[in-house]
Order: C-alpha cells, then sequence, then structure tokens
C-alpha cells in the first residue's frame, strides 16, 4: 500500500496549521510525526483521515484520490487513527481490544456471527491473522 501526500496545506482562520507537508509511506513503513504542541500533528492525521479538507495539496492511496473521501469510507481503504484518549476495554487482552478496532473491516454480519457460518469462521480465522500480524511489529 502506497500513501502519497503533496503539499498537504490547512488553514483555520489566520492560523497556517499545516504548511506544504510532503510524505510518502510504502506498505510495512512504520513512521512517527513528532513536534511540539501546537505543530499540526493531529492535524495531518485529521486531513489524512478525512476529518478535515485540506484546503491545498493532495493526498492518494495507490493511486485513489482520498481529499473529499468520507472518513469511514478512508478507513475502510486501510488508514485509520485513535484519538488521544483511546478508551479500551480493561478486562480484555491487547489482541482483543485490536480486533475490535478492527470491526468495520469484518466481512460478515451479525447474523453470519449469530448461526456461526462457514463465512463466520473464515473472516474470523482472517482476522486473526491481521491482527498477530500487525501486533507482531510491536513484540
Amino acid at each position: 500500500m502506497m500513501l502519497e501526500i503533496r503539499g498537504l496545506t490547512k488553514h483555520f482562520g489566520g492560523i497556517r496549521a499545516v504548511d506544504g507537508v510532503d510524505l510518502l509511506l510504502g506498505e510495512g513503513d512504520l513512521v512517527g510525526l513528532i513536534g511540539p504542541n501546537g505543530s499540526g500533528k493531529t492535524t495531518v492525521f485529521n486531513l489524512v483521515t478525512g476529518i478535515y479538507r485540506p484546503d491545498a495539496g493532495s493526498m492518494e492511496l495507490e493511486g485513489e484520490n482520498l481529499v473529499g473521501i468520507q472518513p469511514h469510507r478512508i478507513n475502510r481503504l486501510g488508514i485509520a487513527r485513535t484519538f488521544q484518549n483511546i478508551r479500551l476495554f480493561r478486562n480484555l487482552t491487547v489482541m482483543d481490544n485490536v480486533r475490535i478496532a478492527h470491526h468495520s473491516h469484518l466481512e460478515y454480519g451479525p447474523l453470519a456471527a449469530l448461526c456461526r457460518t462457514g463465512r463466520f469462521y473464515n473472516g474470523e480465522k482472517e482476522l486473526q491473522e491481521k491482527v498477530e500480524s500487525f501486533l507482531s511489529i510491536f513484540m
């Protein structure tokens, strides 16, 4: 997966929160966005995830324009974020919390889960593999 950001800019009134950000991320890249309070880090995430619309610049995922796409659709494409005041389920494992966060990507509905269909079991197996792969980055 390739995310390409060019000239990303966002103003709030007279304040220039993000000014001409360029970023190229490939599959498997793990990066950090570091800066002091008020430097635009959260605004960049809000732009990339569709919470805000940029004033200028482009954002493409695998060549598909992300500007103007609704946040839930961007999430379905594989770009997600958490918020600073994250709410975890204290009685669940890290793996279970990550599984819950992945709910919007499930390929089966509540009826398939209730009836324990083949689609449910296949989806659960695929989800488990994805979660384990994701968490392996941090182990």
